[in-house]
């Protein structure tokens, strides 16, 4: 499914905002040649040529679309090499220090048929791309270890998109009841509205990873909305990626997972919240981290 026009450049104009958290991967880059991979409209590229001015950005990306705005944006730039290639096929003419996905695998498994073997083959591509020392560097979305927990919309508009994620998600069928709690015993019932839901005190019991993908999507445009429901925004858990870039032969340099201050401050705090059962008690819990930071080094 492709974008509008109007929702590639609500996309666009996303990134660029969300461009300076993604800063806090600057301190891990290895200058020389940084490959941003899945380039886009540049929004990195630009950050990139901005802090490391003596090294050079090779900007990857399959869209023509996005290859012609790099052109336009960096305009011969002789410190950007922009180059059309898949992101599991690329080859450089030689080794180069740092490779970034900036919020490139998740799409990359998403449009192509949900594919972990993809993903896997390209981490395998960016191992043999490397010099010796080299680093991969991976901000992308991430899935929670698996947990029950206990959502509460908190009024109308997020009861009901709710209810939209559930009928439309693309990725795999959701599992959800909604009921109420007697003591530490959950009983399902099926409220009519959501006067009643709140009336009534209701949760929705979910798996965490199923609630944090209606985290990451249910804030977007409707112009980007059906999009949204045909991507998986974590395709591993952290440990699955440190696992799996182990077994390529990386070792691990730095690793977190952390909530976008912007979501939890002007989205999640004021549409949602999260409970737990714990020791037989129901209590407010912390939503599920938006985002991952991985730091592998080719040794």
């Amino acid at each position: 499914m492709d974008r509008t026009a109007r929702g590639q450049e609500i996309y666009i104009e996303s990134m660029e905002k969300s461009a300076m958290d993604k800063l806090r991967i600057f301190s891990f880059i290895k200058e020389g040649i940084i490959v941003d991979m899945g380039a886009g409209a540049g929004a990195i590229s630009a950050l990139l040529l901005r802090h490391f001015p003596e090294s050079k950005t090779v900007a990857v990306d399959n869209s023509p679309d996005m290859i012609r705005r790099l052109k336009k944006r960096f305009d011969n730039n002789s410190q950007v090499e922009i180059i059309k290639d898949g992101l599991t096929s690329f080859r450089y003419k030689s080794k180069v220090d740092t490779i970034l996905f900036i919020s490139v695998l998740h799409e990359l498994f998403s449009f192509n048929n949900y594919s972990h073997k993809l993903v896997i083959d390209t981490l395998r591509n960016t191992f043999n791309l490397l010099n010796k020392g080299g680093r991969l560097i991976i901000r992308d979305g991430v899935q929670p270890e698996q947990t029950t927990l206990y959502l509460k919309p908190l009024h109308k508009d997020s009861y009901n998109r709710f209810h939209e994620f559930i009928r439309s998600f693309k990725v795999r069928p959701l599992v959800f009841s909604q009921g109420i709690f007697s003591q530490d015993s959950f009983i399902q019932q099926t409220p009519n509205n959501y006067e009643e839901f709140k009336k009534d005190n209701y949760l929705i019991e979910m798996q965490a990873q199923d609630v944090s993908e209606l985290l990451s999507k249910y804030f977007y445009s409707e112009e980007n909305w059906k999009i949204e429901l045909s991507e998986q925004f974590g395709i591993w858990t952290l440990r699955e990626y440190i696992h799996i870039l182990t077994e390529i032969g990386y070792y691990i340099k730095y690793s977190e997972t952390y909530i976008l201050e912007y979501l939890l401050k002007n989205k999640y705090s004021k549409d949602f919240e999260v409970y737990k059962l714990e020791n037989g008690f129901i209590t407010k819990t912390q939503y599920p981290p938006s985002t991952m930071i991985l730091v592998a080094e080719k040794s």
